[in-house]
């Protein structure tokens, strides 16, 4: 249940909707007035969806940039701080993405190498081998997509189905990681 709406809060909504109709409208002397309203609500939403600083702020500065740059498609018949949430909240679902594929791309066992201490080196060898019996598991074909490095092709198509090759056995080796150690 959200908190209950303020004073304080209605007229601020008020005076960023209103600010936003007038940007919306060409009057760009507004665009301080909405960037001052606008800033900290972005940055309060994206921090509590996102939890860590950088990505919160590159969130919240890419829903600004597409707040600005939209501003033509604003309805001024809605909330303005609802359809600045709206574009924030796409743009928090594109960091959780990348943030997702960077976790499939990264080596693990380079992850915990680094590490200074001998437990730690022996982890990665005992994580390396483990690696290495999963991926035994593979066929050829699923190894050769794995090791190929970019999108292979010159054309769009086959540029997207190098991906979805690449996907599939991406998936496949999460399937025999599972199937062998429990969960990926």
């Amino acid at each position: 249940m959200s908190a209950p709406t303020t004073p304080d809060r209605r007229s601020s909504r008020r005076r960023l909707h209103a600010a936003m109709v007038r940007f919306a409208d060409g009057d760009r002397s507004a665009f301080d007035e909405v960037f001052s309203l606008l800033w900290p609500i972005l940055r309060a939403f994206t921090i509590r969806a996102l939890r860590t600083e950088a990505d919160s702020e590159d969130a919240a500065q890419a829903a600004l940039l597409k707040v600005f740059s939209r501003i033509g498609d604003y309805d001024r018949t809605r909330d303005a701080g609802t359809w600045a949430l709206a574009i924030a909240s796409y743009e928090i679902m594109t960091v959780m993405k990348r943030r997702s594929r960077r976790r499939e791309t990264a080596d693990p066992v380079e992850v915990v190498a680094t590490a200074a201490g001998p437990e730690d080196v022996a982890m990665a060898n005992e994580l390396r081998a483990a690696m290495e019996h999963a991926l035994g598991h593979l066929s050829e074909e699923d190894l050769a997509v794995l090791h190929a490095e970019g999108a292979l092709g010159s054309t769009p198509t086959e540029k997207a189905a190098h991906r979805k090759r690449r996907q599939r056995a991406v998936d496949k080796l999460k399937s025999v990681w599972r199937r062998l150690y429990g969960t990926a």
